[in-house]
C-alpha cells in the first residue's frame, strides 16, 4: 500500500505548535515534532511557502494598518480643526462685544469732555452754573444773607461764624 506524503497543513500544524512554545522551527525541529517523517526538503519547501505566505498576509496586514492609521488621523485633525474653528469664532465674538463696549465707552467720555469743557467755559465767564444751579439768590434771600452771624447760628456752629469772600470760605472765630 502506498503511503501518502507530509501535508502543508501538517508541517504548518507544527511549526504553529513550535512557534506557540517559543521554540525556532527548523526543519529538524519540524521533522521531530512530526514524528522523525518526511524528508526534509519537503519540510523546508513547505516552510518556505508557509514563509512566504505569512509574508505576503503581513504585507497585507501593514497596509490595512497603514490604512486604518491614516483615517484615524484624519479623523483627529477633523476633530482639531472644528474645536479651533470653534474657540475662533467664540473668540472674535467676544472680542466684538469688548469693541462695542469700548466704542460706548469712547462716547461717554467725549460727552463728559464736551460737558465739562462747557462748564469751564461757564466760569471763564461768570456764569459757573455746575449743573446743578445757581443758589446764591437764595442764600442772599435769607435772613442773614450769605453772613448770617445772628446769634442762633454762631451757637449752632460751635461759636464760628463763615465769612464767603472770592478766593473761598474764611473761618473767623466769634467770642462772646
Amino acid at each position: 500500500m502506498a503511503r501518502t506524503g507530509l501535508t502543508k497543513s501538517q508541517v504548518r500544524t507544527s511549526r504553529d505548535q513550535l512557534l506557540a512554545e517559543g521554540r525556532y522551527p527548523s526543519v529538524d525541529a519540524v521533522r521531530l515534532a512530526l514524528g522523525n517523517t518526511g524528508s526534509k526538503s519537503t519540510i523546508h519547501k513547505y516552510l518556505k511557502e508557509l514563509a512566504e505566505e505569512d509574508s505576503q498576509a503581513d504585507g497585507l496586514k501593514r497596509e490595512d494598518t497603514a490604512r486604518t492609521l491614516q483615517a484615524l488621523v484624519e479623523q483627529l485633525a477633523d476633530k482639531l480643526h472644528a474645536g479651533a474653528d470653534q474657540r475662533i469664532r467664540s473668540y472674535e465674538l467676544a472680542l466684538q462685544e469688548k469693541d462695542e463696549e469700548l466704542a460706548a465707552l469712547r462716547n461717554t467720555v467725549a460727552w463728559l469732555e464736551a460737558k465739562l469743557a462747557a462748564l469751564q467755559g461757564a466760569a471763564a465767564d461768570g456764569e459757573a452754573d455746575t449743573g446743578f444751579g445757581n443758589f446764591s439768590d437764595l442764600l442772599l434771600g435769607t435772613r442773614g444773607g450769605r453772613n448770617d452771624d445772628s446769634p442762633f447760628n454762631v451757637i449752632l456752629s460751635g461759636g464760628r461764624s463763615a465769612v464767603f469772600g472770592v478766593d473761598g470760605a474764611i473761618q473767623i472765630t466769634l467770642r462772646s
